[in-house]
């Protein structure tokens, strides 16, 4: 890892000497957890789990973010490439469904190496988890890599974009990678049991007070990539146990059943297809710990 420009905050620091960028981490692979997942949709956890492997660090670090020590502390382990494949290769024999990299966006470079190792040897697809912040250029350099892309696409407001996340230019970036990993996986495929193979998945998490821009969102989505080939994820479960310190008042509150509804029944207008959640889905305990134990996992 040298001069790093992987996400589109294109810090341009030089990793390889040790400096910081916005995500926090510097020239080492850096994961917070490696273990068998079910609380994923029901196409990636399926009967034995995702395979998820979280890493540490973050390009977007909002302020709400329920992984606060791994996206904003960077909490966690180093490992090599050659043990990240071990990592990898292990999860597949576990059974997982899938390899699910979460949060990999500022790691991708390495990634593209490990990937470009391990995924002869795979039968179960690699998922690109990500904030939805993403350069194309970076994008493309996963093609044939992987298989699902599973991107947040969190505003459509650069205000609001600025305000939780710091990146005016959110909205903007979100639809051209969008337009790109629709681009390089086509229409969502599923196996006979439900299992995902190939696809996108889009996940938006509504927010209190911000019914409006949830709805501006999905008429993004539905303008950028076909609505009948991708797939919605709709989440009620924002929390504002991990937004206690971060000032901002209007976050200070669970998201209401009117305002969650208001944004399903529009994206029922739209057509869209996919999962929504219980209001009891907005509870920390669905937050994994970061302690670092999986390190020694045995699976």
């Amino acid at each position: 890892m040298g001069i790093c420009n992987l996400c589109p905050r294109e810090c341009s620091v030089d990793r390889a000497a040790g400096e910081l960028g916005y995500c926090g981490v510097g020239n080492t692979l850096r994961i917070a957890r490696f273990a068998p997942h079910f609380w994923e949709e029901p196409p990636f956890s399926g009967t034995r789990g995702a395979g998820a492997i979280f890493f540490s660090g973050c390009s977007l670090r909002c302020v709400y973010c329920q992984n606060h020590d791994l996206s904003h502390a960077a909490k966690g382990f180093d490992v090599t490439e050659d043990e990240l494949c071990g990592i990898i290769l292990d999860l597949q024999e576990a059974g997982v469904h899938c390899i699910d990299l979460v949060t990999p966006t500022h790691y991708a470079d390495a990634l593209v190496r490990v990937l470009s190792r391990v995924k002869p040897l795979l039968n179960i697809p690699v998922v690109w988890n990500c904030g939805g912040y993403e350069k194309v250029e970076t994008l493309k350099a996963l093609d044939g890599l992987v298989d699902v892309y599973l991107p947040d696409f969190k505003y459509a407001s650069e205000e609001l974009a600025e305000r939780y996340s710091g990146a005016p230019s959110y909205p903007k970036v979100a639809q051209a990678a969008l337009a790109e990993m629709y681009r390089q996986t086509g229409a969502v495929k599923l196996d006979g049991d439900g299992i995902i193979k190939k696809g996108v998945i889009i996940r938006h998490l509504v927010l209190p007070g911000a019914r409006k821009d949830s709805i501006a969102v999905l008429d993004l989505i539905a303008n950028t990539v076909p609505v009948k080939d991708v797939r919605l994820s709709l989440m009620s479960q924002y929390t504002p146990d991990f937004a206690a310190d971060c000032g901002l008042k209007e976050l200070y509150r669970r998201v209401t059943s009117f305002e969650y509804n208001a944004v399903l029944a529009h994206a029922e207008a739209l057509g869209f297809e996919g999962y929504f959640q219980e209001r009891s889905s907005a509870d920390k305990k669905y937050t994994p710990e970061f302690s670092g134990e999986d390190k020694k996992r045995n699976l």
